[in-house]
């Protein structure tokens, strides 16, 4: 007995000591786990590059709006991607405004799809660009049955911060949602009208010039290819119109003629954080040498932001003016029966005022939800060369009232009703469902 306690006893001494090296040698193990963990993230960071850790589609630069800002704050040598859509419902009324049919039809549409890509080379050049996937493909039928085509493609180069360079497919520098069009950034289903037919959104051109911020001011100055007045094959273009005023004369970027250039530029001042005020003046030929007569257009705007405690207020006003009219209607064929002059003078403005509910609620979540009222008014022939009549459909006076919820900052489910009045009594009122995103 005693000599089996004694070969216990020894045998439990003799192990004592693996007790702690077990221990030890554990904890070793973790380690290396842990750090196995670390080195396979860096891998994968490395596989897919700045997408693994890129920057939040949550900040924005000068100009652009969150997701086309990512690759401003990427890391040098590294790809950014980012991209946004839209998804919508229109419930058109069966009546116009004088009591006819209005023969329109209730539509859902995979509106856009839109991926963004860039490239940061070091701290002070990059390369950003927008390909857009509209209606959901692209087939017969132009532009109903989709298209697929890039809206922005450019090189930055900034030198400083006061100047930089930018040359490539670049976004005309005018209003409040040309620019920073994505459908999480403004209220409403549909882009405000006045910047659909005024200011012609998403109103792209090949160009370039300088930007910059100097303090509280931020600019961005533009040479461009002009625009085509007449209707023409190559670039394929619709020339100005009546109801569409410079909006079908956009080239696009597709084969840009540059017979006639035109300068485009802005300058924004914000005062204090929320509040933005600025103004942004185009002008250029748009004949392109086919005309005999030149067509000089002008086109200025004025506007101003503001976000205060949950309240949000914008406002917009622009005119624009083509210079000989009545010889680009002769050359386009338009008659004074038909009413389908170019107008030689137009302007729109429109003033908006939202209030975000939810910051009246201590613990919201990061969501928001947005009531908001906006008043448009606008007319593409205000005025006409004295021997052409004017189309009384083209003065029109809208209403939206509706709501954007966000459950997290990125989407947004959109929900408006939209009046639409003008002088000929044709217009069409309509319910809009509209859901967003950015990444």
């Amino acid at each position: 007995m005693k000599s089996r306690l004694s070969l216990v006893l020894a045998a439990f001494v003799a192990l004592s000591p693996a007790a702690p090296a077990f221990a030890q040698d554990s904890a070793k193990l973790g380690d290396l786990e842990r750090k196995v963990d670390l080195l396979t993230q860096e891998i994968e960071k490395l596989k897919l590059g700045e997408s693994a850790d890129a920057p939040a589609a949550g900040k924005a630069v000068s100009g652009f709006a969150p997701a086309s800002s990512k690759v401003y704050f990427a890391r040098p040598s590294k790809v950014s991607l980012g991209g946004y859509g839209e998804f919508t419902v229109t419930a058109p009324s069966k009546r116009k405004q004088n009591g006819d049919p209005s023969g329109l039809k209730k539509q859902a549409d995979l509106r856009r799809v839109v991926l963004y890509t860039g490239y940061k080379f070091n701290d002070w050049i990059l390369f950003n660009s927008e390909l857009e996937f509209e209606h959901a493909g692209s087939g017969d039928g132009g532009e109903v049955r989709g298209e697929v085509a890039v809206e922005q493609a450019y090189l930055d180069f900034r030198f400083h911060e006061k100047i930089g360079a930018r040359a490539g497919l670049v976004i005309v520098p005018l209003g409040l949602v040309n620019e920073v069009h994505e459908p999480t950034a403004f209220h409403g289903v549909n882009r405000p009208s006045v910047e659909q037919w005024i200011i012609p959104s998403t109103w792209r051109e090949n160009g370039a010039g300088v930007f910059g911020d100097i303090g509280p001011v931020s600019y961005r100055s533009y040479v461009l290819a002009g625009l085509n007045a007449k209707n023409t094959a190559d670039p394929k273009t619709d020339g100005f119109t009546s109801n569409k005023a410079f909006r079908g004369g956009r080239t696009e970027g597709t084969n840009s003629s540059i017979e006639d250039l035109a300068w485009a530029s802005r300058i924004d001042v914000t005062p204090v954080p929320g509040v933005t005020a600025g103004a942004g003046l185009y002008v250029g030929q748009s004949d392109q040498g086919d005309l005999t007569a030149s067509v000089p257009v002008t086109l200025w705007e004025t506007h101003a932001a503001a976000d205060w405690r949950g309240a949000s207020f914008k406002a917009l006003y622009a005119e624009g003016r083509i210079g000989n009219a009545d010889s680009l209607n002769i050359a386009q064929g338009n008659t004074s029966a038909a009413q389908n002059s170019v107008g030689s003078r137009l302007f729109g403005g429109y003033a908006e005022a939202a209030f975000d509910v939810l910051t009246l609620v201590e613990k919201n979540k990061g969501q928001s939800l947005s009531p908001f009222f906006r008043y448009e008014r606008y007319d593409t022939q205000l005025k006409t060369p004295g021997a052409f009549a004017k189309d009384p459909a083209n003065s029109r006076v809208e209403y939206t009232l509706g709501a954007t919820y966000k459950p997290v900052p990125q989407v947004a489910v959109k929900l408006d009703q939209q009046w639409k009045r003008n002088q000929a009594r044709t217009g069409v009122n309509q319910w809009n469902l509209g859901l967003a995103y950015i990444f």
